[in-house]
């Protein structure tokens, strides 16, 4: 098979997958709603904190157990083999290791804060819209008062 027949085909089978209610370019639905598909597109506050608190808390505390665990093995093996050269290569792996787990810690706590700095822009863009929007809402009846339509 060529290069346009592979081609051809493979759009084809791209097409035949794609959701028509994923198209912009839809007339407007009878119920007067535009579009199809489902609303999920969007932030969720909640679960952008509750990611980033198991990240810094729980993912955190069991990355640094196993670590430990690890080097509490391995020291075992060094001693084990003291005076060999698989003590040196084990010493060797110790070091690699435990530049590891530093990496993977720092990583980790970069992505909690990265998720804590989105949920607070999110967060900010939200209310400044929000703000935005507010001189066009209907005012709230008053207390006693009939609510107008």
């Amino acid at each position: 098979m060529g290069f346009d027949e592979e081609w051809a085909q493979l759009r084809t089978e791209a097409a035949a997958r794609q959701n028509p209610a994923m198209r912009l370019n839809q007339l407007a639905a009878p119920d007067g709603g535009g579009g199809g598909g489902s609303a999920d597109f969007g932030s969720d506050e909640s679960k952008k904190k509750i990611a980033s608190g198991k990240l810094g808390g729980e993912v955190k505390t069991q990355t640094e157990t196993a670590a430990k665990k690890a080097d509490e093995e391995t020291a075992s093996a060094i001693t084990a083999f003291s005076g060999w050269d698989t003590a040196a290569g084990l010493k060797t792996v110790e070091t690699t290791w435990d530049n590891q787990v530093k990496n993977l810690l720092s990583r980790l706590a970069t992505e909690s804060h990265n998720l804590a700095v989105t949920r607070r822009m999110f967060l900010g863009q939200d209310s400044e819209i929000y703000n935005g929007f507010r001189p066009l809402l209907k005012p709230a009846p008053e207390p006693g008062v009939e609510a107008y339509r």
